[in-house]
């Protein structure tokens, strides 16, 4: 009986089998590409838009910082920087857990959750009183908001192809850099309101954005994709053949075995060699990110500008930076190539910061060169994140891995935006000189670590090719080469 019925399981398998092959064929040219642009339609634009949100209500304590938030709460000495830069501490702790918590509750409803509590807390932020309330409030702001950057990361893995990936995560990261130019402008016109029943522009700027996040956060369970199972507005067909190009990619298990937890597999992707390359290149992005962050505003005002000119000429570093994401990304994936997208920026924000170091004492002659080289920054910072996220995710298999890699690189990396969010300090300016100094010395570290992921995976694959598929599926079973994940011979490494 227990044979008959083995026998009766192989056969349904292999039919399966031969299904999704025939829906692959199918599908092939112009039909993939439509399944895909329905993708692109209802994941790409919503993520955009919550990163969107999400960067402006954790940076606009910068816009809100000239328009005289600091003297109305007393803040003294460091304690801007210090309320700046609380917010991480939170925010890396939780991302991990965050992870695991989206892998065992429907992604709709955990990050509905984490978006409308942001907006509660922001909101609330426009009615402290002193330095206590302010740290107070962006330490919960950092715990409600570090679940969703890894968390949107790992969904968009889930959905497309290794070689797909990168362009669709910097079409929603250019949000971020967006959000840099739409919150100066933002910050402008609701700075006007400043004397409002009674109320100080800048506690306007955290209310009305804050009560925007929760508006946002309330329909958003209606628009996150879970999974291709629950899309409704695909076939079954469609289904079938978004699961099996991902299965034959490596992107998801074929088996069980593949997607199960385990203490082990949570230790080995914490301490994955390709992890930490990642995340020290994440510190190159993150150290001078967190630093123009929260203090360019200020930077560009030392250029002779006024307050309300410096909140709009915020606005086109950033959405430059935003173009740089999205360009790179599309050339990432067309060539499957990553190391040019993280080493081309990194020495453009090399020379970038040199100029800003340079010519700093001299600000009054050199007033559109050094406007230039912010510029040239935001373009050489803004392509990195999402490289470095698909360059990571690419190579983590299989998907609980991935998702606690993604999580473990983007927390780890923002270790970085605790040192850049106090390294510019005042009594410096305007060189700098601490703040250039370590965000060179962050970039040089980045550069070594993407050399030396490069070559390690170029060899590694070598290595994997010595193997024939058919020699490795004689010795092994699609359970073991599932629960082998990345280590599989079969698994070949994105360069």
């Amino acid at each position: 009986m227990a044979d008959i019925t083995q026998e009766k399981a192989e056969i349904h398998a292999e039919e399966n089998i031969a299904h999704a092959q025939s829906i692959l064929q199918q599908y092939e040219g112009k039909e993939a590409k439509k399944v895909l642009r329905k993708i692109d339609i209802r994941l790409v634009p919503v993520m955009a838009l919550l990163y969107l949100l999400a960067h402006i209500d954790r940076a606009n304590i910068g816009n809100a910082k000239i328009e005289g938030m600091d003297k109305e709460l007393g803040l003294v000495g460091n304690q801007y920087n210090i309320a700046s830069t609380v917010f991480f501490i939170p925010y890396i702790i939780f991302e991990i857990p965050s992870n695991i918590v989206l892998k065992k509750v429907r992604p709709s409803i955990w990050l509905s959750f984490l978006i409308l509590s942001w907006g509660i807390v922001m909101t609330l932020m426009g009615i402290v009183k002193d330095f206590k309330g302010l740290v107070a409030c962006r330490v919960m702001l950092g715990l409600c908001e570090a679940g969703f950057f890894p968390g949107a990361v790992f969904i968009i893995t889930n959905w497309y192809k290794r070689s797909e990936v990168q362009q669709r995560l910097s079409l929603f990261y250019t949000a971020s850099a967006f959000s840099g130019a739409f919150s100066g402008l933002l910050a402008y016109a609701i700075a006007k309101m400043d004397g409002a029943r009674g109320i100080s522009g800048w506690r306007w700027i955290f209310l009305i954005e804050g009560s925007v996040t929760i508006a946002v956060g309330l329909v958003v369970p209606f628009l996150i994709i879970d999974s291709p199972e629950r899309a409704k507005w695909l076939s079954e067909d469609e289904k079938t053949f978004i699961n099996s190009r991902l299965i034959a990619d490596g992107v998801k298990s074929s088996t069980e075995e593949g997607d199960k937890f385990s203490w082990p597999l949570f230790f080995n992707a914490v301490f994955d060699w390709k992890v930490w390359a990642g995340i020290i290149m994440a510190w190159a992005n993150a150290v001078p990110n967190a630093a123009f962050k929260f203090t360019m505003p200020a930077i560009i005002k030392q250029l002779g500008f006024t307050s309300s000119e410096a909140q709009l000429l915020t606005a086109p570093p950033y959405f430059c930076g935003g173009i740089a994401a999205w360009i790179s990304g599309r050339l990432a994936d067309r060539y499957k190539w990553r190391f040019p997208f993280v080493s081309g920026p990194l020495l453009l924000l090399t020379v970038a910061l040199a100029m800003l170091f340079g010519m700093a004492e001299r600000v009054k002659q050199n007033v559109g060169a050094l406007y230039f080289a912010i510029i040239l920054a935001q373009i050489g910072t803004y392509p990195l994140l999402p490289c470095i996220s698909a360059w990571t995710g690419n190579n983590l298999a299989p998907s609980w891995k991935r998702s606690i890699g993604l999580a473990w690189t983007l927390a780890a990396g923002n270790f970085g935006s605790l040192i850049g969010t106090n390294i510019f300090l005042d009594k410096e300016a305007p060189r700098y000189q601490t703040g250039y100094g370590v965000t060179l010395g962050f970039i040089c570290l980045g550069l070594l670590a993407a050399i030396g992921l490069e070559l390690t995976l170029k060899l590694r694959n070598k290595q994997k090719e010595i193997i024939s598929e058919e020699e490795v599926r004689a010795q092994y079973t699609d359970e073991q080469l599932d629960k082998l994940g990345d280590k599989s011979p079969l698994f070949k490494y994105i360069l």
